[in-house]
């Protein structure tokens, strides 16, 4: 997984998704080789409105060690539904705007 700082969000409308343009080269974390476009996989997460968006996510192949890393804005959270945001609000204790389940919300406070 590599993790985009500086990036620009441009919706497309044919796709009803969101694509994410990393505005730097991004770099292989386990050998620290430049690495190149492999494909995109699409990802759904709700934000502080409740409503989900979906993403169009690079996934980026290391032409030294070959291995694939998915690359995910950073207010996204690896394996998690809801964006960063929503889930250390609700950590925070300012769960009343949280669009999560209270069980949701309780298991992210542990």
């Amino acid at each position: 997984m590599v993790v985009a700082t500086r990036y620009k969000l441009f919706y497309d409308s044919a796709q009803s998704v969101y694509l994410v343009k990393n505005l730097e080269v991004p770099v292989c974390p386990k050998c620290g080789t430049a690495l190149s476009g492999y494909d995109h996989r699409r990802r759904t997460v709700i934000g502080m409105d409740g409503e989900p968006r979906a993403y169009l996510l690079r996934r980026l192949r290391c032409p030294a060690c070959g291995q694939l890393h998915l690359e995910l804005p950073d207010f996204f959270l690896p394996q998690k539904h809801y964006s960063k945001e929503v889930i250390t609000e609700a950590q925070a204790g300012n769960d009343g705007q949280c669009p999560a389940d209270d069980s949701t919300i309780r298991r992210w406070k542990k």
